[in-house]
């Protein structure tokens, strides 16, 4: 500008002047005609204030724009999450954030965002927060959900005296609630009656040494820790509120012997220690570290070995401790004496006899060989010798229930992770695998808690895998059309890290244009499973996308998946048939839907699908919905509506994973509005879960309503797949 002015000051030709002072001109205010775009501005609300307009409006920066480009190959800002393309609009690169790649799968963290300059970024988690000091706001990961239990701070179930409800006069002690005895002579009122030690009150029994429990059998007793203190710490006490009980165990006089004892309780941690002297910590001579039991509850187990006197009786104190007071079921064998197993190690390992059933018991062994199955103790190991080409089936079952038992077949070198084959933890273990070759193989047994286990190993002919057993013998799986698939004669051939070690079976996925991927699985009653969408080489770091679960349907979602050719593994903890079904569209941008919040604006989903995004928090409860047996006041939750017309019979696909809250889904038949509620077509999120409807619809038009469980509102994501019936 001052150039300009200098320039009609330096004596130029009248004719310049006057051109040179219409520019300075049309740079002060304005010349007439509308300037031609500016691709980096954009005209409305400011994204932030300052400079730019403020919020009250004016003009921003268009955080997507990049580079000048003539088609898509030329933009790449290497973030993962953003969809790069060239926007012939302006002939710049166009970088939108897709915020689906960046989530977790974890609720209670919050829904990531897509960052164009940062990537993937923490989004803000779930506020539970319900102002209310009288409660503790919790965010349950199970269900994807918000509870606010009443105050209990020290967990004994009786919340806080100073709150509505609540009779705890000490919510630091879990001894002491309205619901606990008054235990004599402790000075404490236990009860919260405002008495001290009154005449009802309750010496517990066995709480000491002096009045232990006497036990000169083999059986099973009763012992309760209400009421009891805590006496006599050892070395695997459970380290919360404790408290213990004492028993005598009698050894006769004579050879030695083994004590093995089991306590179990309906909820407590557990754990149990013999000693050679009452009272003296230093003369513990085994204890049981509590487990959870694979049947229900917790479980401690100990065996005490070679213990007793040739020339007299012996009495050993048993202690028996608790986290908080718990009612207890001991059983105890008196045994002859045996050895500690030798066969901890791959150089220590057994024979094991094909055909031959072993009985083995998990208690003391120690942790030597690293698996990629679940267990939590440590590891007995055999030997196999194969002679010939074979198949292999080896079982394994806890015997008592209390543990989940974890097999690890191993190759000749044994000892180091990658000398593992294959592995699975469950009730009932089974490893099964083709056509091994001749030679030595190892196989480690541990469990998820100390058990008693029966083993058998079997060698068959050898026969060749299925067609579907591997990544490199897969075959393709049709988009949209369902596959049966069968388990039986399948062995575990990839740790992807979605799912456990479990048998699998493997497909191909060709992707002809970038597309929109939905994985579904039905996995049998009683069964878990995992679905996942993988690069060709089916490895860890080939993982694109995966779900898993024992509630049907477990799903995987990919968005804007490139060109190229893909695997989806599909995986099962029993072997139990499965159903797989692969559903592809084209890619489709995330559509906001930001009103929707009724029949007159209801957002449109076309026939072809697509994926949207809404949140419900600042809708109304227009209306009601079939499955929503929650209670509450007339048409439940805040909602939103959707429209979708089809011009011929069309299976649908509702998918509403991702969503922050407990959704329910609701598809209505039109043509009026809201239309009427269709059978079997309203679900609600149940045990974390989200909905998901599988819908076979005539040509006609639908709404589609998207509502709360128990009033719950908040972020919602609908992924739409429809294919041809």
């Amino acid at each position: 500008m001052i150039g300009l002015e200098t320039a009609v000051r330096a004596g130029r030709p009248a004719s310049s002047r006057t051109f040179i002072a219409a520019l300075i001109a049309c740079s002060i205010t304005a010349c007439e005609g509308t300037p031609p775009d500016n691709p980096f501005v954009t005209t409305g609300t400011s994204v932030g204030g300052g400079a730019q307009g403020g919020s009250g409006g004016g003009t921003s920066v268009d955080p997507e724009l990049g580079e000048p480009c003539v088609e898509d190959a030329q933009c790449n800002d290497e973030i993962d999450c953003t969809v790069d393309s060239c926007d012939k609009a302006f002939d710049r690169c166009r970088y939108h954030p897709e915020p689906a790649p960046c989530q977790n799968g974890v609720h209670c963290d919050g829904a990531e965002v897509c960052d164009g300059k940062l990537g993937c970024v923490p989004g803000p988690p779930p506020d539970c927060t319900d102002d209310n000091i009288c409660t503790i706001d919790t965010c349950v990961e199970d269900n994807q959900s918000c509870r606010h239990d009443p105050r209990d701070a020290d967990g004994d179930g009786d919340p806080d005296g100073h709150c509505p409800g609540g009779g705890d006069c000490d919510d630091a002690d879990p001894a002491v609630s309205s619901l606990a005895e008054e235990v004599c002579d402790n000075t404490v009122d236990d009860d919260c009656d405002r008495t001290v030690d009154e005449d009802d009150c309750a010496a517990p029994m066995n709480d000491t040494c002096v009045d232990a429990l006497t036990i000169e059998a083999s059986g099973t007793y009763a012992m309760s820790t209400f009421g009891a203190a805590a006496d006599y710490p050892t070395a695997c006490s459970t380290g919360g509120a404790e408290r213990d009980v004492v028993a005598a165990i009698i050894v006769p006089a004579g050879p030695p012997v083994d004590v093995v004892a089991r306590a179990r309780t309906a909820a407590s941690a557990v754990s149990t220690a013999i000693a050679g002297q009452c009272g003296d910590a230093g003369t513990e001579i085994a204890c049981g570290a509590s487990f959870v039991r694979a049947t229900g509850g917790m479980v401690s187990r100990l065996r005490a070995r070679g213990i007793g006197d040739p020339s007299a009786q012996t009495a050993l104190p048993f202690y028996v401790t608790t986290d908080g007071g718990s009612d207890v079921t001991l059983d105890v064998s008196i045994e002859p004496a045996t050895p500690k197993p030798t066969n901890e190690t791959c150089g220590t390992a057994i024979d094991l006899e094909p055909g031959t059933s072993t009985t083995l018991e998990i208690v003391d062994a120690a942790t030597d060989l690293e698996t990629a199955c679940v267990r939590m103790t440590g590891e007995l190991v055999y030997r196999l010798e194969v002679t010939e080409p074979s198949d292999i089936d080896i079982w394994a079952v806890s015997t008592d229930g209390d543990g989940q038992v974890s097999l690890s077949l191993r190759d000749a070198a044994c000892a180091l992770a990658e000398d593992e084959i294959s592995c699975h933890t469950a009730a009932s273990a089974h490893v099964f695998r083709h056509s091994i070759e001749p030679g030595d193989y190892y196989l480690a047994v541990s469990s998820t808690a100390p058990t008693t286990i029966d083993l058998v190993a079997e060698l068959g002919p050898p026969t060749p895998p299925p067609a579907d057993e591997d990544c490199d013998l897969a075959e393709p799986l049709t988009p949209g059309v369902t596959r049966n698939v069968s388990f039986d004669e399948h062995q575990d051939d990839h740790q992807l890290g979605c799912f456990q070690a479990a048998v699998d079976a493997a497909y191909t996925l060709a992707i002809d244009e970038p597309s929109d991927v939905l994985l579904v699985q039905r996995v049998s009653q009683l069964d878990s499973g995992g679905i996942s969408l993988a690069l060709p080489g089916c490895e860890p770091q080939d993982l694109l996308a995966c779900g898993f679960g024992g509630k049907s349907p477990n799903r995987a979602r990919r968005r804007n998946l490139a060109a190229g050719d893909y695997r989806v593994v599909t995986e099962s903890l029993f072997g139990l048939p499965q159903q797989v079904t692969a559903f592809v569209r084209p890619y489709a941008p995330a559509t906001l839907v930001v009103f929707s919040d009724g029949c007159a604006d209801a957002v449109e989903i076309p026939q072809t699908g697509g994926f949207f995004q809404g949140n419900t928090s600042n809708a109304t409860a227009n209306f009601s919905a079939g499955c929503d047996a929650s209670g509450g006041p007339p048409n439940g939750a805040k909602d939103q509506l959707l429209k979708l017309d089809l011009d011929g019979p069309r299976r649908v696909i509702f998918d509403m994973s991702g969503s922050g809250y407990d959704t329910i889904l609701n598809v209505r038949g039109g043509p009026s509005c809201p239309g009427t509620e269709l059978p079997l077509a309203c679900t609600a999120t149940v045990g974390g879960t989200t909905s998901y409807l599988d819908l076979e619809l005539d040509a006609g038009i639908y709404y589609v309503q998207i509502d709360g469980l128990s009033g719950a509102t908040g972020p919602w994501v609908l992924d739409v797949h429809v294919v041809e019936p």
